[in-house]
């Protein structure tokens, strides 16, 4: 192996660990008095500053000018507003950690993390690059799902999660493995994928969150669409055979059992919850209050403090907006919504001319770039945050790749 194709697979695995995570550092990968953490943050970082050092030029393209400026004006614009409302808007005599510090690590974790991986992808990886990228993303799933099914077998009540991580996150990963086993070129196993596909689904289930599956559903529904008659006996039997596990089988009647099931279904069943989907609307009202009184941002992480405003009959207690636009809208300005808006409508563009570009090649990775770009996008503007949309970024900076993602292999 050439050391350049060494320093690739170094950063490749060393980034995919530290997305899975979404952090530097996690003292749940010491063991033995061995941090693991360190060891894998310091890789991180090494492998990164080689292929970062290493890029001699690039282009100038609209996609990327998007993307760049985005990332430029949250860099620039976030220590502005925190001087501006940590020490005159929201009146704190001085900056604090403690007060900050969900803020300045979300800021921190973005700079290191997401902006370094998402330029590094776009100027230096090509098909090959991809692809063990997306094979690792595979592995990882792989490995959670079989962290989940150890879980459901040992006392497991309640919402499925592994390792510490939220359900939401572990739903979106079991999801995630279903479209690379639906849309990717490499993997050809027929009943082997579509056992794993049930089997991701099942534990998708387990872990209660709404929003992953109906981001999943939706994709599939628009694929659907797309290729109606050779997609509708698959679709059928996928169906029966999910119900038939689901019904019939002793990891089937353990969800089943469960409150996960209930939680999934309760907007059909009983319109809601107050906590959950009344919440999201909650969140939805104060966020469209903010963007009138606030259109230049309230700095990173400052989001609950000013949605807490005198003028709302309650306080609540969420850091963050569930959604990603309103997010960059309301910390950090108008411009970066609108940012955020045109590059999303501008990726959604270009990713589905490359795909029918390329649709006769069947090494293509489009369309599962194209398809997951829909599943991730919904979940950003269902859950989470800035830093839990990193993937997202990271399939954004994939489609942006100049190079055609195809090759001749027939």
């Amino acid at each position: 192996m050439k050391v350049k194709e060494l320093i690739y697979l170094i950063f490749i695995l060393a980034a995919s660990a530290i997305l899975s995570i979404g952090r530097f550092y996690d003292e749940r990968l010491d063991f033995f008095e061995i941090k693991f953490s360190l060891i894998l943050s310091l890789t991180y970082f090494f492998s990164t500053f080689v292929l970062i050092s290493s890029i001699r030029k690039t282009s100038i393209e609209k996609s990327k000018i998007l993307l760049y400026s985005l990332y430029a004006y949250i860099i620039v614009v976030t220590p502005i507003l925190w001087v501006l409302f940590e020490n005159i808007e929201f009146t704190f005599p001085s900056f604090s950690y403690d007060h900050m510090q969900y803020g300045f690590l979300k800021f921190i974790n973005f700079l290191f993390i997401v902006i370094p991986i998402s330029i590094i992808i776009i100027e230096k990886f090509r098909y090959r690059q991809v692809t063990t990228l997306i094979n690792i993303f595979f592995l990882l799933a792989l490995f959670l799902a079989l962290l989940g099914f150890f879980g459901l077998f040992s006392n497991f009540s309640g919402r499925l999660s592994v390792l510490g991580g939220g359900p939401i996150v572990y739903s979106r990963w079991m999801c995630l493995a279903i479209l690379i086993l639906i849309f990717y070129p490499k993997y050809k196993f027929k009943l082997l994928n579509l056992i794993l596909i049930i089997s991701f689904l099942l534990l998708a289930f387990a872990t209660g969150s709404r929003g992953p599956l109906l981001s999943l559903f939706i994709t599939l529904f628009v694929f659907f669409i797309l290729n109606y008659i050779k997609l509708l006996y698959k679709v059928i039997i996928l169906f029966v055979a999910f119900i038939g596990v689901l019904t019939f089988t002793p990891i089937g009647e353990k969800i089943l059992k469960s409150d996960a099931i209930d939680r999934v279904t309760m907007n059909i069943k009983h319109g809601g919850s107050l906590k959950s989907t009344g919440a999201r609307m909650d969140f939805t009202k104060r966020s469209i209050s903010l963007i009138s009184d606030y259109p230049f941002g309230v700095g990173c992480g400052n989001w609950q403090t000013a949605a807490n405003d005198k003028k709302f009959n309650y306080v609540i207690a969420h850091a963050y907006p569930h959604n990603l636009f309103f997010e960059l809208t309301n910390e950090y300005g108008v411009l970066a919504g609108l940012l955020f808006l045109f590059l999303i409508l501008h990726i959604f563009y270009l990713s589905f001319i490359k795909m029918k570009k390329n649709r006769s090649n069947i090494t293509s990775l489009y369309p599962l770039l194209f398809y997951a770009l829909i599943f991730l996008f919904l979940n950003t503007i269902l859950s989470g945050d800035l830093m839990d949309g990193r993937i997202l970024f990271v399939f954004i900076s994939l489609i942006l790749i100049n190079k055609p993602l195809v090759t001749d292999e027939k």
